[in-house]
C-alpha cells in the first residue's frame, strides 16, 4: 500500500476533500481502500461504483452500513457481490442469512 493509501486507510476524521480525493483514484486503489476504511458515507458512495471490484470490497467491509450491505446482497447485478454481502451480514449477525436482512 503506498503512502496515500496508508494515509486514507488510517483516517478517522474524513472531510469532503478526503472523500473527493478517494473517489478520483483509480478503481484498483478505491477497491483496496474500500476493504479497510470506516467512513460510512464514503462506503455508501463506493457501493455504487461502476467497477465490481470496488463494490465487492465494500461488501467485504464490516463497517459498511447495514442498509448498504442489504442493498448489495439483494440488488447488485453481480452475484459474487451479492454473495459477499450476504457473507458479511452473516458474520455480523453470527447466523446464516436467507432472506429479508434487517
Amino acid at each position: 500500500m503506498n503512502g496515500n493509501l496508508q494515509f486514507y486507510s488510517r483516517l478517522t476524521d474524513w472531510t469532503g476533500w478526503d472523500e473527493a480525493a478517494v473517489l478520483k483514484m483509480q478503481h484498483e486503489k478505491r477497491a483496496e481502500l474500500a476493504k479497510s476504511i470506516t467512513c460510512a458515507g464514503l462506503l455508501v458512495d463506493l457501493s455504487m461504483d461502476q467497477h465490481a471490484e470496488v463494490r465487492e470490497s465494500v461488501a467485504r467491509n464490516s463497517f459498511t452500513p447495514l442498509t448498504t450491505l442489504n442493498r448489495l446482497a439483494e440488488e447488485d447485478l453481480c452475484i459474487n457481490i451479492q454473495n459477499t454481502a450476504k457473507e458479511t451480514l452473516e458474520a455480523i449477525y453470527n447466523q446464516p442469512i436467507t432472506k429479508n436482512f434487517q
